[in-house]
């Protein structure tokens, strides 16, 4: 299994990838992407921030139980 810290850092670089992107890319910005893709980036964000949710509270209870 991959290190806790790890996973974490992963994920971490992952949301920060995709918020930047849309900050770059998003509505607000100079020359916005299709719809398409801001949603697409918009709905990658919401699913990576769920992930690292339910592996901290996995990861929390998997320390509880030990």
């Amino acid at each position: 299994m991959t290190d806790p810290s790890e996973m974490i850092a992963w994920l971490d670089r992952r949301l920060a990838s995709a918020e930047a992107w849309l900050a770059d890319h998003g509505r607000r910005s100079k020359r916005p992407r299709p719809d398409h893709e801001i949603e697409a980036k918009e709905y990658d964000i919401a699913r990576f921030e769920e992930i690292k949710g339910a592996y901290l509270k996995a990861l929390a209870k998997r320390e509880h139980a030990a």
